[in-house]
């Protein structure tokens, strides 16, 4: 649709609205005066019926009505007329036979009248206040509807006539108003179909000139800054083709080709710039290849080495696994998928009994995934290997877990361990000697004296029974001195278990007196009533408590003191554990030797009488047991303070693996 055609419909439709709204008002006011003209009327020729019949219908005179009603009834406009005396009877009535057949119903307004073209009304016959009877009339609205009919179709008729003449004015408005624009609309069309110098006509002074010329400039800038384009384009084509050149290079590199060599780099623009950023690309992919050259050789060490090693990634899967962690793991590998977790990890190796001794699966899978602190524990494989694991969390890597496979070494600490006892029971044999010859002795007279009174016919009952008696004891006092050397002479398990710290120190302090006797050395022991129950393997511990027994006596006879003393005292439940202090009257320990004394091999005893590792087994046997051993000079001696955590009714790990 044109311009010009949109302006004349615009202008008609203005046109349209205003007259429209003008016959409304026309209608609307001349509609509602005749209709209150005409109501007023009938209401106005009741009065004066009511008036003119009044004494009629007093008198009853039915004569006058009728002769009154045919004569009202004769004019056009009164359509029936009825009158009623106070009970409601028809007195007299005349008009059209249809409208008085039907019910009277009084019209409120105009507009009820309207559907029966009959305005009804009805007025009371009143004397000096006294009703004699009812009016009924009814006038005719088709003479007022006709009026208005009449009227709505002259102002149609303006209305038409009016709009006519706009649309021809409009018309040639309109075709004024555009020629300007169709000269935009040519010079736009121009334009578009690439011709930039084109210019178009300016006549006027009104805004539609200056658009003209306005659009004239645009087109002038058009084509300069066209050919400013122009020129942009064909730089950034060679721009381009360099750009293309130096993707070329970058491609190269990325397949590491970092030999090749890169040009462009003294210009001073912007492919320069991408030039030198190739160069710093280069460089960054020679530092990645020696990055994954290192990587690769530090993966080939790792395979070399014996210890097992898996790095588990910040987000808890598998990252690295060595050829030691792969081959000793295989048949748990082959269960689980390539990115598993550590807790899938030890999860299957419950789930198909790779690992031993362990009671509550949930728990000891959680104390394993809490284990971040680097420090060692053992964990028992099947079917009787001994792994000793190291668990560390390393920022920016994750979780870093080693074993190392130590079943030969705790062999061979076990047979150390005994070979110490069997050293130990060695140098104690003089004093066990002595102890089982007193009551060997005891026994020997009494069974001497019970022959000699047997040939001599003198032994009564009461006396050999008292012998028997006193065998009897002798006999079991031998038998003790001879089962704590059993019980201290047997082998370790290597499995830890619930036991109590009294059975052991009472047991250790029994057979080290034995020996501690002949030198003249006290040794007192001091427990509590309670029980005091720890996780470990016994005969270890008691091997610890009988070394620093031994290493007390030794120091008490280089110190050639004529009386010593040794004394175990003991407090169980503390806050910080079960507490054992070993002191002796010794001469105590040189304050530069207190930091290596739990060193392996290191001795202040002469040639041919230690080995140096009794204190590191010790130290290395309570670490395990999760306690602590530590040492201090006294006044008169040494101290040797040992703490254990308690493992009470709520141990969760009974019969662990020794860690």
């Amino acid at each position: 649709m044109s311009f010009r055609l949109k302006t004349v419909l615009g202008i008609a439709l203005i046109e349209l609205t205003v007259m429209a709204v003008l016959i409304g008002i026309n209608q609307f006011a001349l509609g509602g005066s005749a209709a209150t003209q005409l109501y007023q009327r009938a209401e106005a020729t009741a009065r004066v019926f009511a008036n003119t019949v009044a004494d009629a219908v007093i008198a009853t005179d039915l004569a006058t009505l009728d002769a009154t009603i045919d004569m009202a009834v004769s004019s056009e406009d009164l359509t029936y007329l009825r009158v009623r005396n106070p009970s409601g009877m028809v007195l007299s009535q005349g008009g059209v036979e249809a409208a008085l057949a039907a019910p009277f119903v009084r019209d409120a307004s105009f507009d009820d009248a309207r559907k029966d073209h009959v305005i009804d009304i009805d007025l009371p016959i009143e004397v000096e206040g006294t009703e004699f009877g009812t009016i009924e009339l009814g006038l005719s609205t088709r003479t007022v509807e006709q009026e208005l009919a009449q009227a709505l179709y002259s102002n149609i008729l303006i209305a038409v006539i009016g709009m006519s003449l706009v649309a021809v004015f409009g018309f040639c408005l309109g075709t004024i108003l555009t020629q300007q624009l169709r000269w935009l609309r040519q010079g736009a069309l121009n334009i578009a179909r690439g011709n930039l110098a084109s210019q178009i006509k300016v006549k006027g002074r009104d805004e539609l000139a200056d658009t003209a010329k306005c659009f004239n400039y645009m087109a002038q800038t058009l084509a300069r800054d066209r050919g400013i384009l122009q020129d942009q384009q064909d730089e950034l084509l060679a721009k381009r083709a360099r750009v293309e050149v130096l993707v070329g290079c970058l491609r190269d590199i990325s397949q590491r080709r970092h030999t090749m060599e890169v040009p462009d780099t003294e210009r001073p623009d912007e492919i320069g710039d991408m030039a030198r950023a190739t160069v710093v690309f280069q460089n960054a992919m020679k530092a990645v290849e020696l990055a994954r050259q290192e990587q690769q050789r530090l993966i080939s060490a790792f395979d070399q080495v014996e210890e097992q090693v898996a790095i588990f990634g910040e987000d808890g899967r598998v990252l690295f696994l060595n050829a030691a962690f792969r081959s000793f793991n295989t048949e748990l590998l082959e269960l689980l998928p390539d990115k598993f977790t550590l807790r899938s990890f030890l999860e299957t190796g419950l789930k198909q009994a790779a690992f031993i001794g362990i009671k509550d699966p949930e728990t000891w899978v959680e104390e394993q995934l809490r284990r971040s602190h680097g420090l060692p524990h053992e964990i028992r494989r099947e079917p009787d290997r001994i792994l000793l694991t190291v668990q560390s969390y390393v920022d920016g890597i994750g979780t870093v877990l080693s074993a190392k496979d130590i079943t030969d070494l705790r062999h061979s600490e076990h047979q150390l361990i005994h070979a110490s006892k069997l050293a130990t029971l060695g140098e104690m044999a003089t004093g066990v000697a002595h102890e089982l010859n007193q009551p060997l002795g005891v026994i020997r007279m009494a069974s001497t004296n019970c022959v000699k009174r047997i040939d001599k016919d003198k032994a009564d009952l009461e006396y050999l029974r008292s012998k028997l008696i006193r065998i009897g004891e002798q006999t079991e006092r031998a038998s003790q001195i001879i089962n704590h050397m059993r019980i201290f002479g047997r082998k370790a398990e290597g499995v830890n278990s619930p036991f109590d710290l009294r059975d052991s120190l009472q047991e250790i302090s029994a057979l080290a007196r034995t020996q501690l006797h002949t030198l003249d050395i006290s040794l007192t022991l001091d427990l509590p009533e309670t029980p005091a129950i720890v996780l470990g393997e016994k005969v270890i511990f008691e091997q610890v408590l009988l070394n620093l027994i031994s290493n007390a006596r030794d120091a008490i006879e280089a110190s050639e003191a004529r009386k010593g003393k040794i004394s175990i005292t003991s407090v169980f439940a503390a806050d910080e554990g079960h507490v054992i202090e070993v002191r002796d009257t010794g001469g105590g320990i040189p304050e530069g030797i207190l930091d290596k004394l739990f060193d392996p091999f290191f001795t202040t005893k002469g040639p041919g009488k230690g080995t140096g590792l009794g204190l590191s087994i010790s130290f290395g046997t309570i670490r395990d047991m999760s306690g602590t051993i530590s040492a201090s000079s006294e006044e008169d001696g040494a101290c040797f303070r040992l703490v254990l955590p308690d493992a009470g009714p709520g141990l969760q790990t009974l019969g662990q693996p020794a860690a």
